[in-house]
């Protein structure tokens, strides 16, 4: 199911609530709060630490990846674990999911 899907489902079970409001505008906020609840696979590289869903190129399980700031420069980095350990995100190649939020 899409994200647009989601929030079009959300947005309809509200606007009831909602009094006088811009229905586009309302839409794209609740779409764009949910990329962090239920991210979508994408080529886009990280642009801000978090933890993220990765799927490399080819046949290869998804997996979840830590992206941090690397500890002598800003680059964002991305933890793969040995051998490799933090890798520049610019160099890794495949699908990206997230940031995911932490449990509440």
């Amino acid at each position: 199911m899409s994200l647009r899907i989601h929030a079009d489902a959300l947005y309809d079970s509200l606007k009831s609530l909602l009094g006088s409001h811009d229905p586009n505008r309302v839409q794209a906020k609740i779409e764009h709060e949910l990329r962090h609840m239920i991210p979508n696979w994408t080529d886009t590289l990280p642009d801000c630490p978090g933890w993220y869903w990765f799927k490399p190129q080819g046949v290869a399980e998804p997996q979840l990846l830590l992206v941090e700031h690397g500890r002598i420069d800003t680059k964002l980095m991305a933890d793969l674990g040995p051998p490799n350990n933090l890798v520049d995100v610019q160099r890794v190649k495949g699908l990206w999911a997230g940031p995911l939020l932490p449990p509440t």
